[in-house]
């Protein structure tokens, strides 16, 4: 009985010195008391929170991040998904790879430019006695996009090691998409002047809208990998993007799925 007494006192003692460990140390990936890492602007908040006047720590110097993503892209549009059909297969696709760099405005919002190229194949098309031959649809585009983390990295509650974030913002989209004849020669897609807002040699330039949605996940203080789905729709109608407009047009528009490696720059005891 004395012997379970004193293995329940130890366990107690053992419970209360990692639960005195854990008020005092932290998963942050900064220490709390090292004011190198805190911005000159937030140092009263900082001293504040020291002397127990405020709840919080002040957030952080933040890095900016670089980002390389590879994928899988589609042009959504008249042609079928993933069919198959009288005329050939379905959208086979095409690589999607891009660039970008990304700077936190606060706990929840942050701001990414990126500049990406995709390479899409787009199948034979058959439909109302109408035979479209297939073709390639060529895009590079430079978006800002505006991150808003939907469980927001807070400092204030440990250090989160997963992070899901929605997606919008705008594009400028320079594509290039070519339609096989009946005879096998590519030919250039032209686009409606109305729909455009300039050319440059074979590529029309457009302006487009983004939207979608993601989850990273922390390796540790310096990378992060991720998923992300994003789509790029026109501003302006337009239903030239497959190199088919059909009997009753509607707007195509891009698909992305890609992965996302994530790297902090900067120097981190900054």
């Amino acid at each position: 009985m004395a012997i379970k007494k004193y293995t329940l006192l130890l366990a107690v003692l053992v419970m209360l010195q990692l639960t005195g460990n854990a008020q005092t140390q932290t998963d942050w990936g900064w220490d709390w008391k090292d004011s190198s890492k805190v911005p000159t602007k937030s140092i009263p908040q900082y001293n504040e929170f020291l002397n127990n006047q405020f709840p919080y720590p002040p957030k952080p110097r933040s890095a900016w991040e670089l980002g390389f993503s590879v994928g899988t892209g589609f042009v959504v549009g008249d042609r079928a998904l993933f069919v198959k059909n009288s005329s050939g297969n379905g959208y086979t696709g095409g690589p999607v790879v891009s660039i970008s760099l990304r700077k936190a405005l606060g706990h929840v919002v942050s701001l990414r430019g990126a500049f990406s190229y995709s390479g899409i194949s787009i199948p034979a098309y058959s439909k109302f006695n109408i035979n479209v031959g297939s073709g390639y649809n060529n895009t590079v585009m430079a978006s800002l996009d505006a991150i808003a983390s939907i469980n927001a990295l807070s400092y204030y509650r440990g250090n989160p090691k997963m992070d899901w974030y929605v997606l919008g913002g705008y594009s400028i989209i320079a594509t290039q998409v070519k339609a096989r004849r009946p005879n096998g020669d590519l030919r250039l897609v032209p686009f409606p002047k109305s729909q455009t807002f300039a050319t440059v040699q074979d590529l029309t330039l457009l302006h487009g809208v983004d939207v979608g949605a993601g989850v990273s996940f922390k390796l540790n203080n310096t990378f992060n990998i991720g998923f992300e789905q994003k789509f790029v729709v026109p501003m302006l109608f337009n239903d030239n993007l497959d190199g088919y407009v059909s009997r009753n047009p509607d707007t195509d528009f891009f698909s992305y799925t890609s992965i996302r490696l994530n790297i902090n720059l900067g120097v981190k005891s900054k």
